[in-house]
């Protein structure tokens, strides 16, 4: 659903204050009939899709006057939409306001994958004025001028932020109840992929976008792969143990983590692991517990891991995986090639025999490897 279709649903808007007219001084030209055509349209569009009205008529010949004779260009006019105080006043959560972008630049819906992205930035504390930065400078943004025969201009305001104070006007249109499920749910996501307790405003802006709808796969996704943690530097093997506790609530099983890690080795991208996880009963089950719906797989932007540089180390302090816990943090390998597979019965590797499954060598922090082991685990000299 659009974001004018969703408007219209508003029982009563928030008492708005008009964009001003009188911000800059124009002096009216006169323009080839084709371009004033193209220039009115889109500045009524952007009364439209952002204001929820139909322009009045000195605001719509002010903006487009200024088109015309180029102080302003679209980049420039979304901003002066954005930032007017009638759209400030609409107080949108940051589920909508992501919306409302896609709708007033993108003219689509917006995707799963982008969606979560960007209110993965915002409840990460991204600013406002960055995010719309981000849709004015896309080439979309720059294809759908081009349709209204305008520049699209270009410009940096991330220094630029939008305070939300009181209700927003599209959750108070339909909103549903934040239940202690939906809240579970959200709060789970800070602690077992963040490894964190959540912050008031982002648990309750998550909150808040999954009683309305927001589908359990975008949001997790939201936080999976956002900048913080891909800041973290997982190996593959941190990301599918991760994965395991934040999309199926449990611990790791030792043949499903190997596979994984396996497949990621092999090529695999963590989105195409990540859909996995996501197709799964386990996940449906979690998000069903939740009252939300599970949502489907997301965009495979070929997202990759820490990368293997393949160099010989020796004497590395090895952890041993077992059942969901690491037993041992102690002994040395001696000369484990970085990123690939040893076989801990080799009496040549270890100076304390270890028996167990394959593992990835060098997996864990710098000096160390994983051991993801069957749980029968003996060591002896």
């Amino acid at each position: 659903m659009k974001m004018k279709e969703v408007w219209k649903r508003t029982t009563a808007f928030v008492a708005a204050v008009a964009i001003s007219i009188g911000m800059f001084a124009g002096t009216p030209v006169t323009a080839k009939a084709a371009d004033e055509a193209g220039i009115r349209a889109f500045v009524t569009r952007m009364y439209e899709v952002c204001l929820d009205r139909e322009p009045d008529a000195a605001g719509l010949d002010d903006w487009s006057n200024r088109l015309a004779t180029g102080q302003e260009q679209g980049a420039n006019i979304a901003f002066g939409f954005i930032f007017s105080d009638e759209f400030r006043n609409l107080n949108l959560c940051n589920e909508h306001y992501v919306d409302a972008m896609y709708e007033a630049f993108f003219d689509r819906e917006p995707d799963a994958a982008g969606k979560a992205d960007w209110l993965g930035q915002l409840n990460s504390g991204a600013t406002r004025g960055h995010v719309m930065t981000g849709f004015v400078n896309s080439q979309e943004f720059a294809n759908l001028c081009t349709a209204y025969g305008i520049d699209q201009g270009s410009g940096d305001w991330s220094a630029d932020n939008i305070p939300v104070s009181g209700s927003c006007a599209i959750c108070d249109s339909g909103s549903h109840e934040v239940t202690p499920e939906i809240q579970a749910f959200a709060e789970r996501l800070y602690t077992c992929c963040l490894d964190r307790e959540p912050d008031a405003a982002g648990l309750n802006d998550w909150s808040t976008a999954l009683a309305n709808g927001a589908k359990g796969s975008e949001v997790a996704s939201g936080f999976i792969f956002s900048q913080e943690y891909k800041n973290k530097d997982a190996s593959d093997t941190q990301y599918v143990l991760m994965l395991y506790k934040t999309m199926l609530g449990r611990e790791a099983d030792t043949p499903g983590v190997t596979d994984w890690v396996l497949q990621l080795r092999n090529g695999a991208s963590r989105e195409a692991v990540y859909n996995g996880f996501v197709g799964s009963t386990e996940f449906a089950n979690l998000c069903q517990n939740a009252g939300i719906t599970v949502g489907g797989a997301i965009a495979d932007n070929g997202t990759t891991g820490r990368q293997s540089t393949g160099e010989m180390v020796k004497n590395m302090y090895y952890d041993i995986y077992v059942d969901g816990e690491y037993r041992t943090t102690e002994g040395d390998v001696s000369w484990a090639v970085e990123g690939t597979l040893v076989n801990p019965a080799d009496d040549f590797l270890f100076s304390h025999r270890v028996e167990g499954d394959e593992f990835i060598a060098y997996e864990g922090a710098t000096g160390k490897v994983n051991i993801i082991s069957n749980g029968d685990v003996i060591i002896w000299d």
